[in-house]
């Protein structure tokens, strides 16, 4: 037993210890009877369950919900033990409150009896380079044997804890099947809330309602909204012509079309690819793509079977653009130095370098001029990146302004996310956006830069009215606008915290 699972259990055995000794033994037998008969029930008895015990769990609908303080729910799921990976999956906004445990049947029998039974399993902050960095508090395992298993979460502060809980997997069964829902708090006008106004912009929009999902195009003024294809990250060429986008479903890859969506064309094959930026001459496309780590792997204890996550590597690559009508096999490939977790690349004004975002560093910029080097440990390699930003390593969409002066960028504040810029060469680093509360008990995220023609805007989202919704401030901080309201009254737009390029700004 670990450190944690043994804090765990301490914990439990506080809490529970008073209502157990008040159980004489000759009636303990008979409680237990009933318990264990009801624990392993196909079905959870009608009405509201408690979720105090492993006999009244309640069910995983992924909705969002709120736990008392010192408090702690029950939760189940059932499972055919065919070994395929379940991901119980947690969210919170980042604020550290709640601890998220995996019992198996026999655990929670015993728990019922000894409430000290440590758990299979606690959940922990995810890699931030991996696909289940989107939440806050991540469980990967399997096993070989059915039966029904329990999530419990418990909110040790002194403060009510909101939270999200998710579980997935293959041959999980839930009942019923979760359905993710905004927290019950965001439906509800903030009384304090500064208002925003409500304006336009100049020029043109390519933007994604979710990634791999819908591609339109629509006018400063929220005119002319038109759906041109499908994909992630779009991205314009710089004369507005052209745009770049890619995809992972087969045939998948890097893609170009015309601006209305005709005439794509593929000029890149992979199977997981992000961030396509055209270089400024627009003869050249970099993005970043799957290529090499660790894959996923199983150990497995006395018929218990954990899953270690996989570390997959993301790198740089960079597209020389042969003549339209060219095979792919016109494009050329190269691919610049970079850490294993490059994501975001965007240019230089000059075309020469490339600045990216790596979880582990913090910002960083490549020579593209620079002959490449392997890099298997994922240092940094000498004489050929240079830290732009490490104040936190916390970062993700970074994005060079047109004239090449500035970069912004998303970076972690504490419990949300806020909007960043700095110089070219990573000085003056500072909060574009600030805390906006979109209710009493949450702050809320701006995310998604992207910078306006012009250099003196940055366009981003924010989820302050507790959907996401465009809004647009001065590079300075000033003019704080909410832009294209009637698009996003109309249009779901869905984020992942997963370094999307939502929007590009023509």
């Amino acid at each position: 037993m670990n450190n944690s699972r043994s804090e765990y259990a301490t914990a439990r055995l506080a809490g529970r210890k008073r209502k157990m000794n008040n159980i004489q033994p000759r009636q303990l037998g008979s409680v237990l009877a009933i318990l264990v008969a009801a624990l392993l029930a196909p079905a959870v008895l009608a009405g509201e369950p408690t979720g105090a015990t492993p006999f009244d769990p309640r069910r995983v609908t992924g909705a969002w919900q709120t736990l008392a303080p010192n408090a702690t729910l029950w939760f189940y799921f059932d499972y055919t033990g065919d070994k395929s990976k379940i991901q119980v999956a947690a969210d919170e906004y980042g604020a550290g409150k709640i601890q998220v445990a995996i019992f198996t049947p026999e655990q929670a029998t015993a728990w019922l009896a000894d409430p000290a039974t440590a758990p299979i399993g606690l959940a922990t902050p995810p890699n931030p380079n991996s696909a289940s960095a989107i939440h806050d508090l991540v469980w990967l395992g399997a096993f070989n044997f059915p039966g029904r298993f329990f999530v419990v979460v418990t909110n040790n502060q002194a403060a009510t804890a909101p939270f999200r809980l998710q579980v997935s997997g293959d041959s999980v069964a839930l009942a019923p099947t979760p359905t993710p829902t905004l927290a019950p708090w965001l439906a509800l006008p903030n009384p304090f809330a500064t208002p925003i106004p409500v304006g336009s912009l100049q020029g043109q929009l390519v933007f994604q309602d979710a990634s791999g999902g819908n591609i339109y195009t629509v006018n400063g003024d929220g005119s002319n909204l038109t759906r041109v294809t499908y994909g992630l990250d779009p991205a314009w060429s710089p004369d507005g012509k052209q745009i770049a986008f890619t995809r992972w479903n087969p045939p998948a890859g890097v893609f170009i079309a015309d601006s209305d969506g005709s005439n794509e064309q593929a000029i890149m094959d992979a199977s997981q690819a992000l961030s396509p930026q055209w270089s400024p001459a627009g003869n050249q496309i970099a993005f970043t793509w799957q290529k090499g780590g660790t894959p996923e792997s199983e150990r497995c204890v006395r018929g218990v079977c954990t899953t270690i996550p996989a570390n997959p590597y993301w790198k740089i690559g960079v597209v020389a653009l042969g003549q339209v009508g060219d095979e792919v096999a016109g494009n050329r490939l190269s691919e610049p130095a970079c850490t294993n977790h490059c994501f975001s690349p965007t240019w230089s004004g000059d075309g020469r370098y490339l600045a990216f975002a790596d979880a582990g560093f913090g910002i960083l910029r490549t020579d593209l001029l620079a002959p490449t080097r392997a890099d298997p440990e994922g240092e940094v390699p000498p004489n050929f990146t240079a830290t732009l930003f490490n104040q936190t390593p916390r970062v993700q969409s970074t994005t060079w302004s047109t004239d090449g002066s500035k970069i912004a960028f998303q970076a972690v504040q504490h419990d949300h996310w806020e909007i960043f810029g700095m110089n070219a060469d990573g000085s003056g680093a500072q909060a574009v956006t600030r805390p906006a509360s979109s209710s009493s008990t949450r702050v809320a995220n701006n995310v998604a830069p992207v910078w306006s023609p012009d250099g003196k805007e940055i366009l981003f989202l924010s989820d302050r009215n507790g959907k996401w919704e465009f809004f647009v401030v001065g590079a300075d901080g000033s003019n704080l606008r909410q832009v294209l309201k009637s698009v996003t009254d109309a249009i779901v737009i869905r984020y992942n915290f997963s370094n999307e390029r939502v929007a590009d700004w023509n």
